[in-house]
């Protein structure tokens, strides 16, 4: 899709991509214990799009303060946690167990840093439980290669200070990108993030990097942590895989959710404007698209409810682990009711599908996003 000059400098003016869901300050993950009313929404973020042909600049990074924050506690109950305090155990299956590695002994280790988009597996449909974010830490392996991890250790098992428990295999856990994280967008990782170290574990949702972590241990059998384990009264458990799939979401039209019904299935979307049609002013439809360790190789708008598609212009470079920022020019009608929808394809040639699949398993929320928009006339 070719986007004209003028819409382009339009776009722009406009915010670009205006992450209006992504950089929303968020209450938490679990979307019982978040009230939606009235909450803020930041102002737009104007992405530098470059001229026509030339390279495709980097995905836009959410701030700290801004970056969707997920706790079993509730925030008020967070771990505050001091380094000089701080220490974590290395235990199990290993060769020389640790019982206390300290926050000036992690600093001292190589620091990686790198580029990751982290959603929650509880996010439903177009919501704002994602974000994308710079993380500085040490490989993950060289901090196992400390206590040498011995053959038959199949998971590494999680504890963090606050109960929260989750397993990743050994053999994800050694790879190169993941982090035993202490920054995070150049600054000290914050307390709600998991300060004093976290994990970050691309191509995977949020339930598997935990934070504040307390101890590692390495076992020989499939652990099921807090949420892998259905907790007792909760309706859903969570995948143990967690593995981020192909999704988008549309940011322009905007849709609201009605937090009374449950917004895990894509919530209650009602329509937040009345676009006015004016001949020669397209509307720039906007969002964003992810596809976990692939990259997206294609996203489709949709005006008419998912019966006819076009191609949307991918506006940032598609990066593994990393969303990016799409845009498609609607030629808007004279007047009418319409509904908007996005779907994105991966480098594997996967689609996402228009639903999901099972309400009993919190897998990640795939289905496409539909957002109603009434057309008026102008003037």
């Amino acid at each position: 899709m070719e986007m004209s000059e003028s819409t382009r400098r339009r776009f722009l003016r406009a915010g670009g991509v205006a992450f209006i869901w992504s950089i929303v300050p968020q209450l938490g993950c679990d979307s019982n214990n978040v009230d939606f009313r009235g909450m803020p929404t930041a102002p737009p973020m104007e992405p530098d799009m470059g001229e026509p042909g030339s390279t495709l600049p980097a995905p836009p990074i959410t701030g700290n303060d801004r970056f969707y924050l997920q706790s079993i506690n509730g925030q008020n109950y967070d771990p505050k946690l001091k380094a000089p305090n701080w220490s974590m155990a290395i235990d199990g299956l290993v060769e020389n167990p640790i019982t206390g590695i300290t926050y000036d002994d992690i600093l001292r280790m190589p620091l990686q840093r790198q580029v990751m988009t982290m959603q929650c597996i509880g996010n439903w449909i177009g919501g704002p439980l994602v974000g994308n974010a710079e993380w500085g830490g040490t490989r993950f392996a060289d901090v196992l290669a400390l206590a040498g991890v011995r053959a038959e250790a199949t998971q590494v098992k999680f504890t963090s200070i606050d109960g929260y428990t989750t397993s990743i295999p050994v053999e994800r856990a050694i790879r190169d990108n993941v982090l035993l994280a202490w920054e995070m967008n150049g600054d000290q990782l914050p307390s709600k993030h998991g300060y004093p170290v976290r994990l970050i574990n691309p191509g995977h949702y949020g339930q598997k990097m935990p934070k504040w972590i307390t101890r590692i241990e390495l076992i020989d059998d499939d652990y099921l942590g807090y949420w892998e384990s259905k907790p007792e009264g909760r309706p859903f458990k969570w995948s143990n895989a967690a593995t981020a799939t192909v999704n988008s979401r549309v940011d322009a039209p905007v849709s609201i959710w009605d937090d009374v019904k449950d917004p895990g299935n894509g919530g209650v979307t009602v329509t937040l404007q009345n676009i006015k049609s004016t001949t020669g002013e397209p509307f720039i439809v906007h969002g964003i698209a992810m596809a976990g360790e692939r990259t997206v190789e294609r996203v489709e708008v949709s005006t008419d409810g998912g019966t006819s598609w076009k191609d949307a212009l991918i506006t940032t470079q598609s990066l593994p682990n990393v969303w990016v920022t799409w845009a498609y020019e609607w030629e808007l009608p004279i007047g009418g009711n319409f509904e908007v929808v996005a779907r994105a394809t991966d480098s594997a040639g996967d689609t996402q599908p228009m639903t999901d699949a099972g309400e009993d398993l919190y897998d990640g929320r795939t289905g496409w996003h539909r957002v109603p928009v009434t057309v008026n006339k102008n003037g």
